[in-house]
């Protein structure tokens, strides 16, 4: 009966950390690692063998940063996480938030520890500015998660600048100059449409909190103004400095975009983030063909957890029907 009680926390330690949402930081450090070995298109039928398994491990590791920044945003989030409803697994209780807290202390530790030990200074700075930034968003009283105009900043810094530095650096890149700044930014403004328009929804429970977010200070409308903006400069920006793959990262989102712009109904609001998130992602995935398998993977385990576990289906998280 102890077994069984450990490997259900086990398991409910492993959901805390999000793990699809890992995902698209592995998209983003792989788009990194692409972009500062100077790969193109033509390189892409040998995409298999381009990137090193080791370089992938690597990755993992630095991901537990951002693993441990989402545990302790919802830690901070319990207030926020109830009244928008769902299966929030700490804010339920399905794991105590001393227990959460522990484990992202854990994660934290190996993700700068880890690179630390095998001389990667860089991948352990970048771990810790992941979740310097994750603090700075989660906690008072800086609460850049509930300010205008921060949310999306740091978010959009978080994955286009630290995750893509990540995979930046693993390629042999430095941080510090105008190659990496020049490369990094459309996919910083990429992040920072995505950022934006997935708050939207939010919109009626973080007002019920407080929580000043662009959505909820300019309104649903303005702020996707905004995110159509820095999508539209991410996709200028890939054609002055030539990036094709951010290009077409660019082509295959903005449709969604100009259909909110159009219609601004639910389906539109959440074909932005979710439907131009996965186009993204998929774009990743052509870049480093591993990550699809893997992200299938971690997304059916993710609708086993949450059925068997919790009898909800994922990622609606409406509660499965019994059959009597």
């Amino acid at each position: 009966m102890k077994l069984k009680s450990s490997a259900v926390l086990f398991l409910d330690l492993l959901f805390i950390t999000r793990p699809l949402l890992l995902v698209p930081v592995w998209g983003f450090a792989a788009f990194g690692y692409w972009r500062c070995k100077g790969f193109s298109i033509a390189d892409l039928p040998r995409s298999l063998f381009l990137i090193q398994p080791q370089v992938l491990l690597w990755i993992i590791i630095f991901s537990l940063s951002v693993a441990a920044v989402y545990i302790l945003n919802q830690i901070a989030d319990i207030e926020v996480d109830l009244k928008n409803g769902g299966k929030p697994l700490i804010a339920s209780g399905v794991v105590s938030p001393a227990i959460s807290m522990a484990f992202a202390v854990f994660l934290s530790v190996v993700s700068i520890a880890v690179p630390l030990a095998f001389s990667r200074t860089t991948l352990a700075l970048l771990s810790g500015l992941a979740l310097l930034i994750g603090i700075l968003y989660s906690f008072k009283p800086f609460s850049f998660s509930g300010r205008p105009i921060l949310d999306f900043f740091s978010n959009a810094t978080g994955y286009g600048l630290i995750a893509f530095g990540a995979g930046w650096s693993l390629a042999g890149g430095e941080l510090l100059n105008r190659d990496f700044l020049f490369s990094a930014l459309p996919y910083f403004l990429l992040m920072c449409a995505g950022s934006i328009s997935s708050t939207l929804p939010d919109r009626p429970g973080d007002m019920e909190c407080g929580k000043n977010t662009t959505a909820v200070v300019l309104g649903n409308f303005k702020a996707h103004v905004i995110a159509l903006i820095c999508l539209i400069s991410a996709g200028l920006f890939s054609l002055i400095n030539p990036d094709s793959v951010i290009t077409i990262c660019f082509i295959g989102t903005i449709p969604f975009y100009l259909g909110y712009l159009i219609a601004p109904n639910r389906f539109w609001m959440e074909a932005t983030y979710k439907a131009g998130g996965a186009f993204t992602m998929i774009c990743a995935g052509v870049l480093i063909p591993l990550m699809i398998p893997v992200a299938l993977i971690v997304f059916f385990m993710t609708w086993l957890y949450f059925r068997l576990r919790h009898g909800v289906s994922y990622p609606t998280l409406v509660p499965v029907n019994s059959r009597t």
